[in-house]
């Protein structure tokens, strides 16, 4: 069948050509080896040598070749060292390129700067690695829920339920029920934002390097998105674009890649600044023919283009599709650490065996840090911020347990070891000089214009936007990550991001705190205050109602960090950054009411607790009530919770009406006990459609679901078909026994139990007319 899409043209004379800067770089170098050739003529001159290759390995050859005609997109490879050096007449240099590149990539990966890029002391990636939980996931399907969220929702999830997938084993073949085992030629892997993806990255490539694993595969080439970006608009051939970053290819005049197992691994695919318009991009065949790199990622990834490659990308889930589902055989998601590798992670981080221990004692006592501690970077944000209390705490002092605290303590901890290695300040000096503040203020700004935008990666253009001096940038390197390539090459472009989503979303709460001290003004508003209103209340008002109005709940964290910053106690351990505000503390600024016409702080929080009240009651998604009982517990407000935890442990629920509100505060507490949630019963609770609505994401997260004789309708149908296909939901059996489902709401059912997500094993529901459904989505009839 001809393709939609349309063809590469013939190349004229004038067409496709480098740009003038390219060329004059390509005049400018030494003419290179030239390129290692295939053609038959130069296999002829060496035969007539004495190397010889073997019958058997001429016969192998060709049964490769022939594998490669037989099934374009998937051959299978299999050469050694000595047929890599046979299979290229030149080979050899082809085999010492090889040797170059693994050389190279041990230097450059073996050693890590943990959390950081080039800042403190290198750690070695095999001694700090801690083996990350990968599973295999049913499709590239896009959840755009906020990543928190998203963590939250998998820790819930036990591991046990999940076939892991090691690193080295990414490429192995899939084993399908009813088909062949078939090796994967792209494969994507998803998993937010610090999870470890990256790290995964280094650490397969590093174990090909050592020959550890994979030996199948000849070259592994990394590449970055935020490397690629930088080449937009220039134009390549696949080959120049090999030599442009691996420069060992170009020294050694490799320019066939064909006839080797090559591996090409993209990471980041979320920092992609490129269209990939698989839709209209030209097919591209030829790997010598220069386009512009937007074309060849596409043909590369989609197979028209080096078709026997293996291509690897990771990416964070609301970018998943970018890449069309017919281009990836293989979804795989990057679930973090599980319980047993957070506390390897701090065993390997600190010798010290009494301090190890006192930190994954306190980590599992706030639910908060443990779920969040499922993410790597946010392991070694944790373990720097507890090691530093624990070293330098007063007696009484409380320890940091919630994300606010723990964001407050880094950035403290940060801002004190960045004034003392390059200001020399001493250790009476205050945790906050003026230096200080002036960066975390402009980072703020940036932090806060970037998360408006959506952005987790900057440019030199975006910090100069923001009046941020590179070098003093990379003084709070631990907040700040610098990335550019390095080495040769025509690029030297920078490359900036926060080292996790949570600390910009910290401080661009933080610049939104701080500039309406400085201000008096509302960012998050553009209506003015009216006279006499308390304006440091309308903030946080504004800020709840902005949260409520994103889309799938891109600002809940922004909104739990600044509610969190309200509390006096976290002020405390900022008053050094909040005192130099005009010269006045905060506490001063309220009480002469240059804030508005309001009393203490505290009246302002009961305000704003009474204003998340009023909005839980109305009519919010379960998953948008939930967030604001997080932001209830920055404020340390547990009024409702404490209500619904006394019915619970008297088993009053199911007798008394509950409320939406209540409703919605029970589904808090069932999902943020530490027990695990295996049973759910309905009507122990509210065996009613709006207490299931209510109470919809314990049905995800438990196991087994008892919905009979709860008065459900197709109503409820609609909902329960949105979580069978939900790929987070731990449902293995449902009961709808004894409702009045209709047909019309099995038919929506039907649709949810055909979902590629659906892990249901069990469902027992009998309708009116004596049919069943089968957990496959049919109906039948009930003998």
């Amino acid at each position: 069948m001809e393709s939609d899409r349309p063809k590469k043209e013939k190349k004229k004379d004038g067409n496709h050509q480098p740009s003038k800067k390219r060329r004059r770089q390509q005049r400018a170098d030494s003419p290179g080896p030239s390129c290692v050739s295939m053609e038959r003529s130069k296999k002829k001159k060496k035969n007539d040598g004495n190397h010889q290759p073997s019958k058997k390995r001429r016969q192998k050859r060709s049964k490769v070749t022939s594998a490669q005609s037989d099934q374009q997109h998937q051959p299978e490879l299999e050469m050694n060292q000595e047929e890599l050096a046979d299979t290229l007449w030149g080979g050899s240099s082809a085999v010492e390129c090889q040797h170059k590149i693994k050389s190279n990539l041990q230097k450059k990966f073996r050693c890590v700067f943990e959390g950081i890029a080039k800042a403190g002391q290198p750690t070695g990636l095999n001694e700090f690695y801690t083996e990350i939980f990968i599973t295999e996931r049913g499709s590239g399907e896009v959840n755009k829920e906020h990543e928190v969220r998203l963590i939250e929702t998998a820790s819930r999830k036990p591991a046990k339920e999940e076939t892991p997938i090691r690193c080295e084993d990414i490429f192995k073949p899939l084993l399908g029920k009813d088909k062949p085992m078939k090796k994967p030629r792209t494969i994507m892997t998803t998993g937010v934002a610090g999870i470890g993806k990256t790290i995964l990255t280094h650490k397969f490539t590093l174990d090909w390097a050592e020959g550890k694993a994979n030996h199948d595969i000849h070259f592994t080439f990394l590449l970055t998105f935020r490397e690629l970006n930088l080449l937009k608009g220039e134009e390549f051939s696949l080959v120049e674009l090999l030599h442009h970053f691996f420069n060992e290819t170009k020294e050694a005049g490799v320019c066939i890649f064909d006839q080797f197992q090559v591996v090409f691994i993209l990471d980041g695919l979320d920092e992609c600044r490129l269209p990939l318009d698989f839709q209209n991009n030209p097919i591209w065949t030829d790997v010598k023919e220069p386009s512009s790199l937007d074309v060849l990622l596409t043909n590369l990834i989609r197979g028209d283009l080096l078709p026997s490659a293996r291509i690897w990308i990771t990416t964070r889930p609301a970018a998943a599709n970018q890449i069309p589902a017919e281009c990836v055989d293989r979804v795989t998601e990057v679930k973090g650490f599980t319980d047993p590798q957070k506390e390897e992670y701090f065993r390997k981080r600190f010798r010290d065996e009494t301090l190890a221990n006192t930190i994954i004692s306190h980590v599992k006592k706030s639910r908060s840090l443990h779920i969040m501690c499922h993410i790597p970077v946010f392991c070694w944000i944790t373990a720097k911020v507890l090691e530093d209390f624990f070293k330098t705490s007063q007696i009484g002092e409380k320890e940091p347990n919630v994300m606010t605290q723990i964001n407050i303590h880094f950035l403290r901890v940060q801002s004190i070891q960045g004034d003392r290695k390059y200001y020399g300040r001493a250790e009476t000096d205050p945790d906050w000089s003026s230096e200080s503040r002036e960066i975390i203020v402009s980072l703020g700004k940036l932090a806060f214009n970037q998360l408006e935008k959506g952005n987790l990666i900057f440019y030199e253009e975006d910090l100069a936007e923001c009046h941020i001096d590179i070098r003093a940038a990379s003084v709070y390197s631990g907040v700040f990550t610098q990335i550019f390539k390095e080495g040769c090459g025509m690029y030297q472009a920078r490359v900036f991001c926060f080292v996790h989503l949570s600390i910009q979303e910290f401080l661009a709460a933080l610049y939104v705190f701080l500039f309406f001290i400085d201000t008096g003004i509302n960012l998050l508003s553009e209506e003015p205050p009216t006279s006499g209103e308390d304006k440091l209340l309308l903030v946080y008002q504004s800020a709840v109602d902005k949260a409520l109005q994103s889309e799938n709940g891109q600002l809940d964290l922004f909104l739990r960090f600044l509610l969190g910053l309200s509390l006096e106690t976290n002020q405390i351990v900022l008053r050094g950054l909040l005192g130099q505000t005009q010269s006045r503390s905060l506490f001063t600024k309220i009480k002469q009411g240059l804030l508005g016409q309001t009393g203490p702080s505290s009246l302002t929080n009961t305000e704003t607790v009474s204003y998340i009240k009023e909005k839980i009651k109305g009519n919010l998604s379960p998953e948008r009530s939930i967030n604001l009982f997080h932001c209830l517990n920055e404020l340390n407000d547990r009024s409702l919770l404490k209500k619904i935890e006394q019915s619970l442990t008297s088993g009053r629920l199911s007798r008394q009406y509950l409320s939406p509100a209540q409703l919605s505060a029970l589904a808090f507490t069932l999902l943020t006990s530490d027990e695990e949630l295996d049973v759910f019963d309905l009507k122990k609770y509210s065996a009613s459609e709006e207490g299931l609505l209510r109470l919809l994401p314990v049905v995800i997260a438990s196991r087994t679901s008892l919905l009979n004789d709860c008065h459900l309708s197709e109503r409820s149908c609609e909902a329960l078909a949105s979580v069978l296909s939900s790929n987070s939901s731990s449902l293995k059996e449902l009961d709808l026994s004894t409702n009045d489902l209709l047909d019309s709401g099995v038919k929506l059912l039907s649709a949810g139990l055909g979902s590629p997500h659906c892990t249901l094993e069990t469902l027992r529901s009998v309708l009116p007319n004596g049919q069943t459904i089968t957990p496959k989505g049919s109906i039948s009839e009930d003998i």
